[in-house]
């Protein structure tokens, strides 16, 4: 199965924050519970033969993204130069809807925004408004479609009275200095600071990108290459079972799905995705136990000044008073894996062999 193990580093840290649960006693659901050597014997890690483009920004990719940016500042600014609906057009309409001369339930509003082009309504609506002028009332003779969700409509034949109310249309600014010096972002002023501001944000999502390929490859390489003496144990891969399971429990609940229809839309069996969640556990394990018996090597485990600095940001950034308070209700020896995953994926990617895809013919 493909390693999971940047997911599962993430996730320590989410379910550090956010689980809520007392600190957990140093049993062999943990690693501070057992001797991570005498699961694994590490495959060599001096340097990791890596292949991962180096990061990089475009001059067209940021011109892009600058584009997007300045279209989020977009204003819905009132038509003065014409009268008339074009397409692209915000429109505030009032409208009643008649079937046989009757009004029918859910076909009236007032003061309804409608951008024309963007298929809200039913066919014809819309480009029945094109060529309208302000204050105009029209008259569209129009028939719902066949499947439409209400059976009393569905292919019937219906009219609408709509009055343009008033036109308006999303006007996107160009990027100027004086754009650039409304953003309210310190130590931007011109046109040229906010284009360098988007371009090492980008920088950052690249570097980030570039890093997670190289862990990941550098993960796969330690679990495939390295000797594990016995499996992890079954404590270790059930919290990190339960981990995933209630991970994946509140991405189906967000979607409003069921897990295992979740599940399969990720790639996974409807019906063998439990199996399937614990099968990425026990591979998870093994990354743990793997960068642990590395660490216990290199004297790479994280020392009380960074456990109590890390945890100190953590319950700031969570809007605790006290880290006394913080600690109380989470699992710190959760953490202080999280901590030493990422002291060795940092030691091992400093020391690996990152070397460019080659170009393909």
């Amino acid at each position: 199965m493909k390693s999971v193990f940047l997911a599962a580093a993430g996730l320590a840290l989410a379910g550090f924050v956010m689980s809520g649960c007392a600190a957990a006693k140093k049993d062999m659901s943990h690693l501070s519970g057992i001797r991570a050597s005498d699961y694994v014997t590490p495959a060599d890690y001096g340097a990791i033969e890596v292949e991962a483009a180096s990061p990089e920004v475009s001059d067209e990719y940021l011109d892009m993204y600058v584009q997007y940016q300045m279209s989020m500042q977009a204003s819905n600014e009132e038509v003065t130069d014409r009268d008339t609906v074009e397409s692209g057009d915000t429109v505030n309409i009032d409208y009643v809807g008649k079937k046989d001369g009757v009004a029918f339930d859910g076909g009236t509003a007032s003061g309804y925004n409608l951008t024309i082009g963007s298929n809200t309504f039913i066919a014809g609506f819309e480009d029945g408004l094109i060529g309208a002028k302000k204050g105009e009332t029209v008259l569209l003779n129009l028939t719902f479609p066949e499947n439409y969700s209400s059976e009393e409509l569905a292919g019937q034949d219906v009219t609408f009275d709509v009055t343009i109310n008033s036109i308006s249309r999303y006007v996107t600014p160009e990027l100027t200095d004086e754009t650039a010096a409304s953003m309210g972002i310190e130590g931007v002023t011109t046109a040229q600071e906010y284009r360098e501001y988007l371009r090492n944000q980008l920088m950052e999502q690249a570097q980030a990108s570039h890093d997670s390929e190289v862990r990941q490859q550098i993960v796969s390489y330690l679990v495939d290459n390295s000797t594990f003496a016995k499996d992890p144990p079954p404590e270790l891969v059930e919290r990190f079972n339960q981990s995933f399971t209630e991970m994946f429990s509140a991405y189906a609940q967000q979607y409003g799905m069921e897990l295992g229809a979740f599940m399969n839309l990720q790639g996974y069996g409807e019906d063998t995705y439990a199996e399937d969640i614990r099968d990425m556990a026990a591979d998870t394990a093994k990354e743990y136990i793997v960068l642990q018996a590395i660490a216990d090597k290199e004297k790479l485990n994280v020392s009380d000044k960074e456990f109590e600095e890390k945890m100190a940001e953590e319950a700031a950034n969570a809007g605790y008073a006290s880290v006394t308070e913080f600690k109380k209700e989470q699992d710190t020896e959760e953490f202080r894996e999280y901590l030493m995953v990422q002291n060795v994926l940092g030691y091992l990617q400093e020391n690996a062999n990152i070397t460019q895809p080659q170009a393909e013919d």
